[in-house]
C-alpha cells in the first residue's frame, strides 16, 4: 500500500463521516439549507484546503450524496436547496 492509497483511504473515511454528519443533521431537523450544510461540514475540513477547495469539497459532498447515493433529496430550488433525507 503506497502512501497515496494510505492518504485517500483516510480521505475517504473523513468522507464518510461528513456524510454521516449531514443524515444525523437531516434526521434532527429535517433539513437543511446550503448555509446549513457549510457551518456543520466547512469548520472541520482540514486547515491546510483554501476556502475554494473547502467549498468544492462540501459541494462534492452534496452532489454524491443526492446525485449518486440517492440518500438526500433537494426540496427547494437550484439556486436555494432545502436538502431534506431520502427514506427507505
Amino acid at each position: 500500500e503506497t502512501k497515496e492509497e494510505k492518504e485517500r483511504k483516510k480521505e475517504q473515511a473523513f468522507y464518510e463521516h461528513y456524510k454521516k454528519m449531514i443524515l444525523e443533521y437531516l434526521d434532527k431537523y429535517n433539513n437543511a439549507n446550503k448555509q446549513d450544510i457549510d457551518k456543520l461540514i466547512l469548520d472541520i475540513l482540514p486547515d491546510i484546503l483554501d476556502e475554494n477547495k473547502k467549498a468544492n469539497k462540501v459541494r462534492n459532498l452534496v452532489y454524491a450524496m443526492s446525485k449518486r447515493e440517492k440518500t438526500i433529496i433537494n426540496t427547494g430550488t437550484t439556486r436555494n436547496p432545502i436538502w431534506k433525507k431520502v427514506w427507505l
